[in-house]
């Protein structure tokens, strides 16, 4: 095989990611246990989208559960919860390295998913319920870790990107799904949402157990991490991952109770808006990543970052829902350029293209959920102390700053005239990252 197509065909980012090194082909595995493995991954990562964005449209009502009533502040945890268990949960993943199976990985994640649901159902404290969010982020960390490293055993390298595509869009669909079902369901809060999950997950740990348990997949160390957290690029970009993972999160809890307050609107109305940002998201994802090689990825970084601020702005400017729509599909677009420009960037920063650093994946994994649960913590104190008006505005304006500010630096700085050639189904893989 020319070495330019075996690099093309082994060297997607996405691949390499959490903590794992490449891995082997298993040409022994019998046909019907790839096909159950990969039937119980596209499920399990459908899920975890979904009970990341479920709870969107119920945030206005704070009746999350049935007799029990939230405050701004302590909604805008719960939201951020699932984000602060996945950012606390790489460590973990890091740790378990070297000893344990990825189908353990993979039903450890089910379990963790299953008393998520179970929780949340039954508990009525906060304490209770942010737990419940915070263990599901640490599943979703999990099953990411463990799912991509099964499938790169089962699957030669020439079905690999196609498979990864499908997973990756069971997890977009599952985010799209959330906001959808959760809003559609909320006569009795979050009950029927995590009921239905908790069903479906039993069904999928049986057939993990029963199919998977045998499989020898396991993870590996990888490179140390200090080289590139000294990198200043490679922290330019992780800081704008985090600036525009926040952007978002803050948004998916100020809008819906921005709606309520301006239109009154219904939770399924609200679940139906967020699963159009959702979509948008997912589809410029594949656009920005086909385009990646004709932009500069300074320019997709610095004015993805400005124009996500001023989508933030724009939510609050229309007059009826249907207007709504517009800075709701803008802040998701700008959200995939963002995202594609980091990645670049933070490929350059390992040298020519070089989409093969698992370190790389760890650590944008860990800027991404920061800035997730960053985003509406701050939305909870800023609106308690100054309201939910002026919190709305004054992230607006500072996060339009700093987009700009990160550009700005970004273009003067960076020596990227010379833009090394990137696969483009490594950054189609690689947006995968941001839908767990």
């Amino acid at each position: 095989m020319d070495p330019d197509s075996e690099q093309k065909a082994e060297g997607s980012f996405l691949l390499r990611a959490g903590n794992l090194a490449a891995g082997t082909f298993n040409a022994n595995v019998e046909d019907k246990e790839r096909k159950v493995a990969f039937a119980v991954i596209c499920t399990s990562i459908f899920l975890s989208g979904f009970l990341y964005t479920f709870l969107i449209p119920l945030v206005p009502s704070y009746h999350l559960i049935e007799g029990a009533f939230f405050s701004t502040a302590e909604v805008a945890l719960l939201f951020a919860s699932f984000s602060f268990g996945a950012a606390m949960g790489t460590p973990l993943t890091l740790f378990l390295a070297g000893h344990v199976k990825c189908w353990m990985m993979i039903a450890t994640a089910q379990v963790v998913f299953f008393f998520n649901c179970v929780m949340f159902m039954a508990g009525s404290s906060f304490p209770i319920l942010f737990l419940s969010r915070t263990i599901g982020g640490v599943g979703a960390t999990f099953l990411h870790s463990g799912s991509i490293a099964m499938l790169e055993t089962l699957f030669p390298a020439s079905e690999r990107g196609n498979r990864f595509v499908i997973v990756y869009f069971c997890g977009g669909f599952g985010l799209t799904m959330g906001p959808l079902i959760g809003g559609s369901l909320s006569s009795d809060g979050a009950f029927w949402p995590c009921l239905l999950a908790a069903l479906v997950l039993a069904g999928l740990f049986a057939a993990t157990m029963m199919f998977l348990k045998d499989n020898d997949s396991e993870f590996t160390k990888m490179e140390p991490l200090m080289p590139h957290v000294k990198d200043p690029q490679t922290m330019l970009s992780l800081t704008s991952l985090v600036l525009v993972s926040a952007t978002v999160a803050f948004s998916e809890v100020i809008l819906p109770l921005h709606l309520d307050v301006a239109f009154n609107t219904s939770a399924s109305a609200l679940g139906g808006l967020m699963m159009i940002a959702a979509i948008a998201y997912i589809f410029v994802a594949n656009v920005a990543a086909l385009v990646s090689e004709k932009i500069n990825r300074n320019v997709l970084m610095g004015g993805g970052l400005a124009a996500n601020g001023v989508a933030f702005f724009a939510l609050f400017s229309p007059e009826s829902l249907a207007v709504e729509v517009v800075p709701v599909m803008l802040l998701g677009c700008s959200a995939s350029v963002v995202y594609t420009g980091c990645f670049l960037r933070l490929v350059d920063s390992v040298g020519q293209g070089d989409a093969r650093s698992p370190a790389l994946q760890q650590l944008s994994f860990v800027a991404h959920n920061v800035g997730a649960f960053l985003g509406p913590a701050l939305l909870g104190a800023s609106v308690h102390m100054f309201g939910l008006e002026a919190a709305a505005y004054g992230y607006g304006f500072i996060a339009v700053c700093a987009g700009a500010a990160i550009g700005w630096y970004a273009k003067k700085t960076a020596s990227l005239d010379d833009e090394p050639s990137i696969n483009a189904s490594a950054l189609v893989d690689f947006q995968l990252l941001f839908t767990l």
